[in-house]
């Protein structure tokens, strides 16, 4: 490590550098910018006011919900403003077809509506469902409303699709699904027709506590919800198509997902219980007074508060809080390190930090093990139900195990002599030793594993709670809270950072031999430096008009169905491919790829998606990928593919969106740079056996080449650099071996 640490130093200044120019530069603009904000374009949108949680109005009138957010969001990607007008659904529907706006947030695409309208790909996909009265048990299918009162909102497109063939009950429809559920609850109908997530909103919303949607989704009933408008309107649609891509892949999409949806399912009759460690400090701990402390109980609180959560902290032994959650007295473990093995168990947030498990030993008795093969013939202790406890046992380290309830207990233990070794998490184990002075152990610095610390629940139960943790994670992440609480409980456990002479002296550690030996070889390798100053002109020259070109290529935007077909395709692949987007989406993706590219495409598939179902979707899975792209003219280029997931209300894969770009340039400037270090190199290599010790003949001169071949010393020094000879004689020997010639004007 020590000797590792000036090369790092030097990196680290040199990189400080360009950041503060780089940042100097961006500030620059920056400010100017704030100073003259130029005004954006807008787009005219429609909203309804009774669709929640996708439309809605707030108190103050305002459109607001889902859908509603989505589209500001995918329209200020694309640097636009809207403005809503809001009304029933049959008014905003008519905005649009008149022009009087220029687009709706939410539309379920409909073969009816295909005339009408033009649509983007789908941002959700959601099945409708009924609602009856509560304590009615005879009916769980369209079957069984025949000879029924059936109530719908009038022009939605459940009504579209119940009028689509007789189903044998009456069809009756009032301007809001508020209203027909308001008359359900009254017993004017039987059943309500409605997507399923709008009426768990706006049962809640309105206490309408006798209504109760059957769970059983209403067979070929299923909608994809888009931006919609009016039909012809391609500018419009290519604009919120690309923006709706852009907010999928940065995460915006997932935040509001999260915002909206989740909080339907979460527990409103009882708190939320949060388990763990009751002796895993600096993470979490009782203290002297016995209540939770530590960074994992200041971090759920501080979730808690940022998405408004009720909760309760529930400390206790870690095997008996992992059989609460097993039994559902408990809701969520507050840190669980990941591994695959436990994936098939849990469900994981995305990880609010990384926990480094090492290996502790007592002083004097050898090194501490970094590899299973060196805890071989070990006596091993470790904490029960422990992420190293399932390590061991998996590496068949089983034999040689002691399992105790804390890592507390298996370090004083280790201390007393009874173990040869202990596995334990590093943070804590440097915890526990400085707390009760056990001098003679040593921590190891090597870890075993650096896994992923992350919040839990069992596999496929409360997704929603998961879903708002990790919101929550974000949340205080954005506004410098997750900052404040890692200081405080794990900054003292962190690498110190070395100051400014500690930085100088390793610089010039390596800086002053290394300007001598530079300064030794100036004068050989001035040919040489005048061949790298022009070609690297010449590579940068390059690089300038690979950026030139790559900044100004307009990428590919896609979306494509599992069965990969291609269900959307921008108008850039016409530069790229040579295709139409018509043409693109007929053209299936074998065709359009080189085999062994379309290969690597199925596989990666095929993996993600198996992956995915394991995980349950419990984190997104983005793919980057660079393949081998078919024009339509046969011709053949290299593209960088980036694509996640497109879900449907249940959070499962329905299909892929991406983003492709050209990176054939980039592929060039590559050839060329790897050209130039090997021609660089063998440059190099001759100037360097110029520079080492020759054996020459003390009579003839001759010199012994690095085969143990004599040659002629102008023979030898020509083929190894650029230096030509001609031959002289000099004044001593044109006296010696010709006498009776004055050669040099000699003679008196």
């Amino acid at each position: 490590m020590i000797l590792l640490l000036p090369c790092r130093v030097i990196v680290t200044v040199f990189f400080m550098l360009i950041t503060i120019v780089i940042l100097g530069t961006v500030g620059t603009y920056a400010s100017a910018g704030e100073i003259n904000p130029l005004p954006k374009p807008f787009v005219r949108a429609g909203s309804e006011i009774d669709y929640p949680p996708f439309c809605a109005v707030d108190k103050d009138g305002r459109a607001t919900g889902f859908s509603v957010e989505l589209l500001r969001a995918a329209l200020g990607a694309m640097g636009r403003d809207v403005f809503f007008r809001t009304g029933p659904w049959t008014q905003v529907r008519n905005w649009l077809e008149k022009g009087e706006i220029d687009a709706l947030p939410l539309m379920g695409r409909t073969p009816e509506r295909e005339s009408v309208y033009d649509f983007t790909f789908p941002y959700m996909s959601i099945h409708g469902a009924i609602v009856v009265r509560a304590g009615t048990t005879d009916i769980r299918d369209l079957g069984d409303l025949r000879g029924r009162q059936v109530a719908v909102m009038q022009g939605d497109n459940a009504e579209e699709f119940l009028r689509r063939e007789d189903r044998g009950f009456e069809i009756h429809t009032a301007l809001t699904f508020d209203e027909v559920l308001h008359d359900l609850s009254e017993g004017r109908f039987d059943a309500v027709v409605i997507q399923r997530l709008v009426a768990l909103r706006l049962i809640q919303e309105k206490g309408l506590t006798n209504l109760i949607v059957v769970n059983q989704p209403i067979e070929g009933f299923r909608q994809d919800f888009c931006f919609a408008v009016r039909e012809g309107d391609r500018k419009t649609l290519a604009l919120l198509n690309e923006g709706l891509a852009l907010v999928v892949a940065d995460g915006t999409y997932r935040h509001l997902h999260a915002k909206w949806f989740a909080a339907l399912e979460l527990p409103t009759h009882r708190r939320i219980i949060i388990g763990g460690d009751q002796n895993y400090p600096p993470y979490e701990y009782l203290d002297e007074n016995g209540r939770p402390a530590g960074y994992n109980v200041d971090l759920t609180r501080a979730i808690a508060q940022a998405v408004d959560l009720d909760i309760k902290i529930r400390l206790g032994p870690w095997s008996d809080i992992r059989d609460a959650l097993a039994r559902g007295e408990i809701d969520a473990l507050q840190g669980l390190i990941y591994s695959p093995e436990r994936d098939l168990k849990f469900d994981f947030t995305p990880p609010h930090t990384v926990n480094n498990c090492i290996s502790v030993v007592r002083k004097g008795e050898g090194f501490s093990p970094a590899t299973v093969s060196e805890l071989a013939g070990k006596r091993i202790v470790v904490q029960k139900g422990d992420i190293m406890h399932d390590f061991a046992i998996e590496n068949g380290l089983g034999d040689q195990l002691t399992v105790v309830d804390s890592q507390e207990k298996a370090l004083r233990e280790l201390s007393e002599g009874k173990h040869d070794c202990a596995l334990v998490a590093r943070v804590t184990a440097l915890y526990w030793i400085k707390k009760n002075g056990w001098d003679n152990l040593i921590v190891g610095r090597h870890p075993f594993l650096s896994p992923e610390y992350c919040y839990a629940v069992p596999q496929n139960q409360n997704k929603a709670l998961l879903a708002q943790l990790g919101e929550g994670l974000k949340v205080i992440d954005e506004n410098g809270e997750y900052r404040r609480i890692s200081e405080k409980w794990l900054g003292v456990y962190a690498d110190s950072t070395p100051n400014f002479l500690t930085v100088f002296r390793y610089v010039a550690m390596v800086a002053v031999p290394l300007l001598l030996v530079v300064f030794g070889f100036f004068l050989w390798s001035w040919s040489l430096r005048k061949q790298v100053t022009f070609r690297t002109v010449t590579l940068r020259e390059s690089e300038r008009q690979y950026r030139l070109l790559a900044d100004n290529v307009s990428d590919i935007i896609w979306t494509m169905d599992l069965n990969q077909r291609f269900t959307y395709v921008s108008p850039s692949v016409e530069k790229l491919l040579g295709y139409t987007p018509e043409e693109a989406r007929q053209v299936p993706l074998k065709n359009m790829l080189t085999p062994e590219s379309y290969t690597k495409v199925v596989q990666v598939i095929t993996k993600t998606i198996a992956r995915d179902g394991e995980r349950r979707g419990a984190t997104d899975v983005t793919l980057s990928l660079e393949l081998e792209h078919i024009r339509k003219d046969g011709g053949t280029l290299w593209v960088e593919i980036t694509s996640s997931f497109i879900r449907d209300e249940d959070g499962l894969p329905s299909g892929f969106i991406g983003i492709t770009r050209d990176i054939t340039a980039r592929k060039q400037a590559e050839e060329q740079r790897d050209k130039l270090i090997s021609d660089l190199k063998k440059a190099l290599g001759e100037v360097k056996t110029l520079s080492e010790l020759l054996p020459i003949c003390s009579h003839c001169k001759n010199i012994r080449d690095e085969k143990g071949d004599w040659s002629k010393i102008e023979s030898y020094i020509h083929k190894h650099s650029d230096t030509q000879f001609s031959h002289s004689i000099c004044p001593e020997c044109a006296k010696k071996y010709y006498p009776d010639m004055d050669l040099y004007g000699d003679a008196k």
